[in-house]
């Protein structure tokens, strides 16, 4: 529910939803509600719960998720929304009989590929070490995260990288609860993690004078200055 209440909140920020009405649907893929908009107009509301659909079935039906080998249920009913959104405003534009779409809610969007972007890195064999709401920036135009700030990223090889991982989940976490009031019980996990490339051994390998050595005293003062 909580995942719920942050797209209710994104919506009525954007006026697209100021009530809220009863159940009007049960699907094994989603929950349809009764809204009405800011002129009082009635509206239905669709929130996705592909999290009800045997995952072996959906990687079998679905393509939504392209090369990915784990999918939470956040990742793909947010995916299933935005991919329906999109072709349903497609038809609309040209005039095919179908429903009006309003809006769809981005924040949730944001919540997921930045969690997603975290095993990104970790696959990769790092992990920021230093990921929070001072370290990721947020494009105005398509809500686009940038990341900034490396110099405490770590090797997943450490003897504490999961630590180090949970610290830069709960950076997110913390920046959603400050900033949007929303705390999910869904969020990424060390052992999510899959290993895809070397990037950490191909910097301590890059000949830019950079040891094993130096890589932990560097951290032993971020350690101690934290």
């Amino acid at each position: 529910m909580g995942y719920d209440y942050l797209a209710l909140k994104s919506l009525t920020l954007h006026g697209s939803v100021t009530g809220f009405g009863n159940q009007i649907g049960v699907g094994k893929e989603s929950n349809i509600y009764t809204v009405g908009d800011e002129e009082g107009n009635p509206l239905c509301l669709k929130l996705h719960r592909l999290g009800r659909v045997c995952f072996r079935n959906v990687k079998e039906k679905r393509d939504y998720h392209g090369k990915r080998h784990k999918m939470s249920w956040l990742y793909l009913s947010r995916i299933s929304a935005t991919r329906e959104y999109a072709y349903m405003k497609a038809l609309y534009d040209r005039g095919f009989p179908v429903p009006r779409p309003v809006d769809f809610n981005r924040h949730c969007q944001l919540y997921d590929g930045l969690m997603n972007l975290i095993v990104r890195l970790g696959n990769c064999g790092v992990i920021h070490g230093d990921f929070n709401e001072f370290n990721v920036m947020i494009t105005e135009e398509d809500q686009r995260p940038i990341l900034i700030y490396f110099p405490q990223m770590v090797s997943t090889s450490h003897p504490n990288a999961e630590m180090y991982f949970d610290r830069d989940v709960h950076g997110v976490r913390d920046l959603f609860r400050k900033k949007f009031g929303y705390e999910s019980e869904e969020h990424s996990k060390f052992s999510d993690l899959e290993r895809e490339d070397e990037l950490d051994r191909e910097v301590l390998c890059s000949g830019y004078g950079f040891t094993q050595e130096m890589e932990e005293d560097l951290h032993k003062e971020y350690h101690q200055e934290g």
